[in-house]
Formats: structure tokens, sequence, C-alpha cells
């Protein structure tokens, strides 16, 4: 549940208008209404309005504008509260035009107005065709791409300010000049996130203060401006492919629009089936190895995978459940049907189990196995036998404080221990999760880093430390994540906006924020190179399509607004056997397939092949791999650098946590053969090369 909150003081916070251009009324019809043009913004071909009347009702409008002899006419153009009256394109040589705005729900109400057009301006958009971008859509937050001079910006053309803290973030790192606009490349999905907050943003975990949030992503194609990168000499990149885009609606389309490839040998790659009407079988023909168990029609038990919740034991508490006999807890386990992954989510305890119910999840665990004895199981509530979820220590976020569990690597919680007569569920399990959930944006040090900076580094270390236990060095390690974020300290709504066709229409969802695409796609490779692979959580089973295809619910936080001013919500789920259409855009699913096919253009070397990080250069110094490294690039926000070796081919996965989302580094690096090279590192993208020694 979200919750929305007034300002913490009696302070009243108003729209701070920037400097724009004044429109300059000709004629209106004030016998009839009080309709006029107060300023007007341009951005590229697009012309924006902001009306006054001081009635409602008036909208739609048709819309009029005249220059040199010749009308441009847009009839029922729609307009509500929060959103300037918008022409998407327009096509006028640059000097003076005339704007005619006519009111369609009041006969006789109508203005006119002079205006400037730049014709410049116009050359600066990028084509609609080559970027694609959802998630809010109001006065607040206005993310476009434009160009200037042969070069790509990312800008905030709404620049809303209330006279709050505002804190722009770019993949969860927070930026500054937004509004002004920075400096980008082609070829990436940006996941741009905004807060306000009456206070410094370092209380945004007090939700007595008046915060309010919007987020935008933004995807670029390669081809949006001509751009060249600098190739390795002894490497090749294995790059984000030319064919790639994420799906221009809330649907994923990498189950169609992938190409097919058979899944990487001895790795996970389990998912959920998202489109109602799309096979199961298109999912296990691109690279993904499991499915839920509802699946169980079409898809073959050694197949499935499944996350057991708490509802399973009918949501009683660990009380009970530690009350139960040995045959109560297998006739529980009976009931379990054939699969191959299988994960215990009990939520409804502790994640600190008491000895009985450690005693009853051993019984449960051995019997799966005795009547499924090829089964893969692990415990997602429980966690692994060590947890690291971001180096976060009892002050704060301090990588240098884990460097010592490499000498002595050990459990750091009770739920593996030995009972009194020798049992342990680590003897049942044969999977490994690391827990990669996105986590809190909110946290910010000296360089604006936050917790979601470290997620990688610390998954890969809680990767490293629990395959160094004993009973775990055999388990697979496999990552389990999620594409969203959990609101925490009470966090305000963030609207999803969804364009409506029939009728047309805005439908404003409120939700969660979704993960930033490079994260999604760092997860993705370096759990299938340097691990067994992943486990991405789906919250529903698969979504129908179409963008009135909802259950309309105030109360599941919707609001309407007709482009007629009047057309009701009856319009909406207009398909009542189909499945709900997707509240928000799914696109890190889609990131993470496309780490699936990268990593599957370097499987002859990952499989089999030894993993081994590589010495690099930073500040001027040689850097020397050691087997606390990962760590160690945490603490001293360096880059991380890591190969897989088979014979004499090499496979190098790089990353930089720690650097602005729009900058670009080259790291030069030393190969095993003792051969300098440098790779290209950009954001905190992942960088993937594939050579020979």
């Amino acid at each position: 549940m979200w919750y929305r909150y007034g300002p913490s003081d009696s302070r009243r916070y108003q729209y701070i208008p920037p400097e724009l251009p004044v429109a300059r009324t000709l004629s209106t019809t004030s016998a009839v209404c009080d309709l006029e043009v107060r300023r007007y913004k341009q951005i590229g071909s697009e012309l924006q309005f902001e009306l006054y009347a001081s009635q409602s009702g008036l909208a739609p409008f048709t819309v009029e504008i005249t220059q040199r002899g010749k009308t441009q006419r847009f009839p029922s153009m729609p307009n509500r509260m929060g959103v300037w009256l918008t022409l998407p394109t327009v096509n006028l040589a640059s000097g003076a035009a005339t704007v005619m705005i006519k009111s369609d729900g009041k006969p006789g109400c109508q203005t006119t107005a002079s205006i400037n057009y730049d014709a410049n301006m116009a050359a600066s958009a990028l084509n609609p065709s080559r970027w694609i971008r959802h998630g809010s859509k109001d006065s607040w937050l206005d993310v476009r791409p434009e160009i200037r001079g042969n070069k790509l910006y990312l800008k905030d053309f709404a620049n809303y300010n209330d006279g709050r803290t505002r804190v722009y973030l770019i993949d969860n790192i927070i930026v500054k000049d937004l509004d002004k606009g920075i400096e980008v490349k082609p070829g990436y999905l940006y996941s741009i996130v905004t807060c306000w907050i009456d206070a410094p943003y370092s209380e945004w975990w007090n939700h007595l203060r008046f915060r309010s949030i919007r987020q935008q992503n933004v995807w670029i194609a390669n081809n949006a401006i001509a751009t060249s990168t600098p190739q390795s000499a002894a490497l090749r990149k294995v790059d984000i492919p030319s064919w790639f885009s994420p799906s221009r609606t809330f649907n994923v389309q990498f189950d169609t629009k992938f190409p097919e490839f058979d899944p990487i040998p001895g790795k996970f790659a389990m998912q959920y089936r998202l489109n109602a009407d799309v096979p199961a079988q298109n999912y296990l023909k691109r690279g993904v190895t499991h499915l839920p168990r509802w699946e169980e029609s079409t898809v073959p038990y050694a197949r499935q995978h499944w996350t057991e919740g708490p509802s399973f034991f009918h949501d009683k508490d660990q009380a009970w459940f530690g009350s139960l006999t040995k045959q109560q807890v297998e006739e529980f386990a009976d009931r379990i049907t054939p699969l191959n992954v299988y994960a215990f989510d009990f939520e409804f305890w502790h994640q600190i189990y008491t000895p009985e119910v450690k005693q009853r999840l051993i019984w449960f665990a051995r019997r799966l196995k005795e009547r499924n004895p090829s089964l893969n199981m692990f415990d997602y509530w429980g966690g692994s036998a060590y947890h690291n979820k971001n180096f976060w220590s009892s002050s704060g976020i301090k990588p240098g404080e884990f460097v010592k569990d490499y000498q002595n690597p050990t459990a750091n919680h009770t739920n593996f221990d030995k009972l009194p007569n020798g049992e342990s569920l680590g003897d049942y399990m044969n999977i490994t999760h690391v827990d990669i959930y996105p986590k809190a944006f909110f946290y910010t040090n000296e360089d604006n880093n936050t917790p979601t900076n470290y997620l990688v580094l610390s998954a890969l270390h809680t990767s490293r430390i629990n395959k160094k236990i004993p009973f775990q060095k055999n388990n697979k390690v496999v990552w389990f994540g999620w594409n969203r974020y959990m609101p925490l300290y009470k966090d305000p709504v963030n609207p999803w906006h969804v364009q409506t066709n029939d009728p047309n229409g805005e439908l404003v969802v409120t939700d969660l924020i979704t993960m930033p695409a490079s994260q999604a796609l760092g997860f993705s490779l370096f759990s299938l190179i340097t691990s067994d692979g992943y486990y991405l959580w789906h919250d529903s089973q698969p979504y129908g399509r179409g963008t009135t295809n909802y259950s309309y619910d105030s109360n599941r936080g919707m609001e309407w607004y007709p482009a007629d001013g009047r057309s009701g919500t009856e319009t909406f789920r207009r398909k009542p056997n189909t499945p709900e259409s997707p509240r928000y855009w799914d696109y890190p699913t889609e990131y993470f397939v496309l780490g699936n096919w990268m990593a599957k253009q370097v499987e002859d070397i990952i499989v089999g092949g030894t993993i081994q990080d590589l010495a690099y250069k930073a500040d001027g110094q040689w850097q020397q791999p050691r087997p606390e490294q990962v760590a160690l690039s945490a603490m001293r926000k360096d880059p991380f650098v890591t190969s897989v070796v088979k014979g004499n081919k090499i496979a190098v996965l790089a990353i930089d946590s720690f650097q602005e989302p729009h900058q670009n580094r080259q790291v030069q690096i030393r190969l095993p053969n003792g051969k300098e090279t440098t790779i290209q590192l950009y954001g905190n993208w992942p960088s993937l090369y594939r050579g020979e020694l």
C-alpha cells in the first residue's frame, strides 16, 4: 500500500514556472467564456499551450494554426488538468503564427493568439521511430532526447519546480543539470527517477515530509545518431545487437522477436510466461530453462519451477507449524507435484528459524527428495548460508569490513546449523540463492552513490563466499531477483500512464518503480557467466493485450481521463474472459533475456571454463587481482574486471558500478598471457568481450 501525505508544515508549495514565451491574445469570446492562451512551449516540432478558463468542461479543443496564408487544423485535441494542450507535430517556418483554439465542449467558446515558432529548434528533435518512452506523463517530468551538433542529449523539458528539494537520478545515481541537458550515448535505456521533498534529500525516509516522485524510462536506438566506438586490440566486444529493442507497448516482445537459441548447458534461466497469446514453447526456444508449475499442460516437469508461498500452509504461524507431527509434515510434502526446481518462501515465519521449525522443514525437504531425487531445492525466505545484500554494516555501506570474510568463510546466520541429532537443512538444499532484489535508492554517500550501486558487486561477493562454505561448495549458485522496487518509508505513489485508443484517453495507474535496464543486464550477464544463472520472479500469470483491457477500479490506484471529456470507465474490461493487460513497462525482463542471449555468444568459453579476475589500471596504478577482489573494488569504487578462460579462449566481463550513468571510460587491463589491452565501460552497463590468448 502507498500513501499520500501533505506538507510537513503550513507552507504552500506552488509551481514556479520557468521562463517561457507569453502568447499575445488577439481575440477572445469573452461573452461566452474567458478562454485564453497564457504561455507556450516548443519542444522540437511539438507545441504545448498553457490554457486558462474559469470554467470546466471545455475540452476537447479544435486548434488551427495559420502562418503565411496556410492553415493546419487539429480536431478534437484532448486537454486535462496537469497537462498542457499539446500538438505533437506541427510544420511551420520560423516566425510569427496565429493560433485559434475552439472549445468542442462549449460552442462559441474560442480564443486566438499570436506566437513565434523556431524552425531550428524543430531540427533538434529525434525522430520518434528511434526512441521509446514510458512512465509518468504530466507537467512534472518530460525527459526526451535531443540533438545538438550531432551529439545526443537527455533533457527534462518540464523543469518542474515548486520550491522543494528536487533530485534527479538516472539509473539510480544522482545527476545534475538534467533540466539543461546531459550528453548520452545511443543504444541504451535510461531510467530517470525524480524526487521532490520539503527537506534535504537525506530525509526521504521521513514519511511526514511532503514527497512526490515520478519515473520516465527512455530507450534510444543505436542508430539514432552516427557514433564510433574504439575497439580493443586483443578482444572483440559482444555488444547489444542492432536488432534489439524493448517493446513499444507494456507487453514484452522478446518472446516473439528474439532469435531462437538453446539454453546454455548447465545454467538456469528461470522465468515466467508474460503474454497469454504466446505459447510456452516460445520461451523454451529462447534460452529460458524453466517456466512455472502452472504451465504444466505444455511444459514437462523437468522444466518447471515453483516458489511456494505461505498459503501452502494456510497462512498459519510458526507456532502451528512447529507443533506438526512428522507424518503431518510429510502429508503436506506429498501434495507437491513433480517439478525440477522448488523454493521455500514461507514468509509468515521469522527469517531465522526456531529449532522446531527447522526440524519440520528438514522433514519436509527430506520427503520431497525421497519422492523426487532429481529435485533442485533452495530456501528463498530463509536465505543462503551467507547473507550480504549490499555490504551493509551497522554504520552504513562499508565494503572494507567484508574483506575478512574471505579468510574465514562461514555462515552468518543459523538456519543451516546442525540440530542436536546432526541433521541440517544444508543436507537437502542443492541450490544456493543470492538475493538481488532492487534496493532503495534513497541512501547516498558523498559521491552520490546509492545502495543500488553496490548490488552487482555484493551479489558477486555473496556468491563467492557461499561457494567457499564446505557444505555448499557443490551447490549451484542462482541469483534470485525481481524487476521492481518494494516501497519503503511509505513511499509516495508513482504514476504510469497508458494512452488508450478505444475510446481515446489516458489511463493513469499507480504502481511501483522499475529497476534500471543497466542493472537488469548486469544481473543477467554476471549470474550466467560467473555463477549458475538466475530466477526472475514475476507477479502474475500471463497478461492480455489492449489499452482498455483492464479491470477499472479507482480503489486500485487508477484514474481515467477521456479525450472527449465524457466517456466513462465502463469502456474498460471489454474482454471479460481474457487476462488483464500489464500495468507497467516490463523492459527489465527483456534485458534479462538479452543478457542470456549475450552470454550464449561466449557459451564455448564459459561452459567448462575457469573464472579468473584480471589486473586493471586505476589512477595510474596497476591493481593486481586478489581473492577478495570484489569487496576491494566496492571499497575503492573501482571497476571490476573478471574473465573466464578455456584453453586459448577468454571471455572478459567488466562493470563500473560507480561512474555517472552518462560517463564513458577506457580501462587498461592485463590478460592472463601478460598482454595489455583496453576495454570500454559506459555508465553502469556491463561490458562483455571475447578473444584469444
